[in-house]
């Protein structure tokens, strides 16, 4: 399919570039009812590719991107993040799920790598973060900047690291000048001997939210720029479409997605995933939210769409897919793996 020749060309290349999907979207995406982060549909689909193309010699990362602040409800178990103390939240980064504090607070990221890389939000009145790589001398990483607030910044890079696993801990800086100078650390990029290689699948869903909470905000543009992805995945719509968003200003806020991602440098595929009516959705809204999709797939080039719901049975069916209303179970999450791999193959094809 032509829609998905960027991303087809970038897996062609992945021995001298990394190929890398970045998968937008709600819970659904994020993962939540998959119990275990590595049950979930986009690491399942990653780990699919890389059992046919990751080129010999090059691990990959297991989580490519661990963010600060992950939303599933209830949380994945084996996520590789710790939390000290009271932590908030703040809608910047990958999927708007940056943290942030202004005491004593930590996040510990653990990861087997050899480089990871730290994102966060710089602002007029944001502080210092505190930066301990495993044993290592704390780092200052500043997070000031004039002319307003900037999310998607390097706040820190390791450089080459020994293979293994390494921790890597974030606070506030004591030196912090700034009152109260709260921190927004948005997450880690990791590398494990993929820098220049491989597939990667990087996490960029929020749970709970709506495409135009994205079509709504620039906070997350930088952040998904710098991931560098070939393939946009976008299961958007759950949501949408129970909060009573009209077809037409869902189809809207998808284009504006697509529009703001091309904007700061995206020039890769678009996968439109229309996926199985949540049990809550109306039949009538959820089939013209399917209509729109194909229409947005065949106004653009470079978006194609995968129906879902016709390998997929509605929720309500009682094949141990779904975990509750809108949410799958790792069977269900490995179903949906599977059809997106199908989808994305040379010479298969939606």
């Amino acid at each position: 399919m032509a829609a998905l020749d960027a991303w087809m060309a970038a897996l062609g290349g992945r021995r001298t570039a990394p190929a890398t999907i970045a998968v937008m979207g709600d819970s659904n995406s994020e993962g939540t009812g998959a119990g275990h982060v590595t049950r979930r549909w986009q690491q399942m689909l990653q780990d699919q590719l890389r059992a046919r193309y990751q080129p010999a010699g090059v691990p990959g990362a297991v989580i490519s991107y661990i963010c600060a602040s992950p939303r599933t409800n209830p949380p994945l178990a084996g996520y590789p993040l710790t939390v000290s103390g009271t932590v908030s939240t703040a809608s910047y980064g990958l999927g708007l799920r940056a943290a942030g504090f202004a005491e004593d607070q930590t996040l510990t990221f653990t990861a087997a790598a050899t480089r990871v890389r730290l994102y966060g939000t710089k602002g007029p009145t944001v502080g210092r973060c505190s930066v301990r790589l495993d044993d290592s001398a704390e780092v200052v990483a500043d997070g000031w900047r004039s002319g307003g607030v900037a999310s998607g910044q390097l706040l820190w890079d390791s450089g080459p690291l020994q293979p293994g696993t390494h921790t890597l801990r974030v606070g506030r800086a004591a030196s912090t000048t700034f009152d109260p100078g709260p921190v927004f650390p948005e997450g880690v990029l990791v590398h494990n001997g993929d820098e220049g290689a491989g597939i990667r699948v990087v996490d960029a869903a929020r749970h709970g939210t709506q495409v135009g909470a994205f079509a709504g905000s620039q906070a997350w543009q930088t952040a998904l720029a710098a991931t560098k992805p070939s393939l946009l995945v976008m299961p958007w719509g759950a949501n949408d479409v129970t909060a009573g968003t009209a077809a037409d200003g869902f189809r809207a806020s998808v284009e504006q997605v697509i529009a703001s991602a091309r904007a700061a440098g995206f020039d890769g595929s678009v996968l439109l995933v229309y996926m199985p009516r949540r049990a809550s959705a109306d039949p009538v809204a959820w089939a013209e939210y399917g209509q729109q999709l194909c229409a947005v797939a065949a106004s653009d080039p470079g978006v194609a769409m995968l129906d879902l719901r016709s390998r997929i049975p509605d929720h309500g069916t009682a094949l141990g897919v779904y975990a509750d209303d809108v949410h799958y179970t790792a069977r269900g999450q490995g179903w949906i793996a599977d059809e997106i791999a199908a989808a994305i193959t040379p010479g298969r094809g939606c």
